[in-house]
C-alpha cells in the first residue's frame, strides 16, 4: 500500500510539472525547408511549457554546432540556483532524405548533482517556425495511451527580444491551435 501511495504521488508531481492533453498527438506542420546552416549558434530560452527535466532552471540557453556527416551537435545550459548544468546531445532529421525540420534529438542523461551518463533518451525535436535572426518556435509531442504530453519551447537570438517578436510569436502559436496559456516565461535575469 505505501509503495502503491509513493507511485500515485511521483505521477501527480511528473504530471503537474509536464503538460499533458486528453486527446492524440495533434498535427503540425514543420518549416519545409530547414537551412540548418542558419539555424545553428546560440538561442535563448524565452518561455515554454514547463518541463519536470527544467524545473528550477533559469538562463537556459541551447546551442546548436555543425558535427558534420548531416548530424548537429546540440548543448542545453541552465542554472539550477547558482549550478551550472548542461546536457550534450546531437540532432539529426527524422528522414535523412528531406530537410522538412522534423528532428531526432538525442540526449546523453545527466543530473546536475551527478555524472551518471549511462543512457541515452531520444525524442521528437520539429521547429514549427523561425526566421532564424529572432525565433524560433520547436515543439514535440509524445503519445500515451489516452493522452499525450506536449512540449513546446520559445527561443530567441536575444536574451531579451523586443516585444514585437514575442508578441509575432504568439499569434504563430495560436493560430495553431496550441495552448498560449500553458507557456511559463523562462527567467534570463541574474545570468551571469
Amino acid at each position: 500500500m505505501k509503495s502503491l501511495l509513493v507511485l500515485v504521488i511521483s505521477l501527480l508531481a511528473t504530471a503537474a510539472a509536464q503538460k499533458l492533453f486528453f486527446a492524440k498527438c495533434p498535427s503540425q506542420a514543420v518549416v519545409p525547408n530547414l537551412d540548418v546552416k542558419k539555424y545553428l549558434g546560440l538561442w535563448y530560452e524565452n518561455r515554454k511549457y514547463k518541463t519536470i527535466f527544467q524545473l528550477g532552471g533559469r538562463c537556459t540557453t541551447a546551442t546548436y554546432t555543425d558535427a558534420g556527416n548531416g548530424i548537429i551537435g546540440v548543448r542545453n545550459d541552465q542554472k539550477i540556483t547558482v549550478i551550472p548544468v548542461s546536457v550534450v546531445g546531437q540532432a539529426k532529421f527524422a528522414d535523412p532524405t528531406k530537410t522538412e525540420a522534423k528532428l531526432t534529438v538525442s540526449f546523453t542523461s545527466a543530473t546536475p548533482f551527478a555524472n551518471d551518463t549511462s543512457s541515452v533518451t531520444a525524442s521528437n525535436y520539429w521547429v514549427l517556425d523561425t526566421d532564424y535572426d529572432n525565433y524560433a518556435i520547436v515543439w514535440s509531442c509524445q503519445a500515451a495511451i489516452i493522452a499525450n504530453i506536449q512540449f513546446l519551447w520559445v527561443l530567441t537570438r536575444q536574451r531579451s527580444p523586443p516585444e514585437a517578436i514575442i508578441t509575432k510569436v504568439l499569434g504563430v502559436i495560436t493560430d495553431r491551435g496550441l495552448d498560449t496559456s500553458k507557456l511559463d516565461v523562462s527567467k534570463q535575469d541574474l545570468c551571469f
